[in-house]
């Protein structure tokens, strides 16, 4: 994702995409910081309180976690 913009636009941006000059991601709370990007995503997951942005209501909704991606390596066991 590309956004055109800097500091004087998204200087004071907190959330999904991160700190805007830190880099940080943080939770909710504006202070946590997180390092796993499976959290920060469940973290950042809209919640039922929050207004609604597409027409159609998809799973999985909270209180169902995202669903995470496959890991591109797949699974690996050590053969001896």
């Amino acid at each position: 994702v590309k956004f055109n913009g800097d500091q004087s636009v998204f200087g004071n941006t907190v959330g999904l995409l991160g700190d805007y000059k830190t880099g940080e991601l943080l939770a909710r709370d504006g202070s946590t910081e997180l390092t796993d990007f499976a959290e920060f995503g469940d973290e950042w997951q809209v919640l039922p309180s929050e207004p609604k942005i597409f027409h159609e209501v998809a799973h999985p909704q909270f209180p169902e976690l995202c669903i995470k991606p496959e890991d591109p390596r797949g699974e690996r066991k050590r053969r001896l």
